[in-house]
């Protein structure tokens, strides 16, 4: 559903830009609330499928960016502490899917630290 609405957001600001409406107060922020959004999605996606294309780099693409890369790290580490936890827990019969993940947010983690 959210996603839908930051499409449908992200198609009327494009309507209006490309019909040459003035811009109003707030609209490049709204654009960059959307843009911004759109990038938290595709994170969130990246760490539920990590094994997919492109989830290193959606997750390094906002990572990168200092304006949120506390956001990303905090984000990264919490997820993490929380599939170590299950790993912990698991007494050595940890879910292969939680094994990946693990991996990957230190990977990920690794590579938005070494920027």
């Amino acid at each position: 559903m959210r996603s839908h609405v930051i499409c449908l957001l992200a198609g009327l600001l494009t309507v209006q830009a490309a019909a040459g409406q003035p811009d109003v107060p707030g609209m490049m922020e709204a654009q960059e609330a959307v843009l911004l959004g759109q990038r938290v999605q595709a994170i969130r996606e990246a760490m539920q499928h990590p094994d997919s294309p492109g989830a290193l780099q959606a997750i390094t693409n906002l990572g990168h960016d200092q304006r949120y890369y506390v956001m990303v790290r905090g984000w990264l580490a919490w997820q993490l502490r929380g599939d170590m936890s299950i790993a912990a827990a698991s007494k050595g019969q940890t879910p292969a899917a939680v094994e990946a993940r693990i991996r990957f947010l230190q990977q990920a983690i690794r590579a938005i630290d070494l920027e």
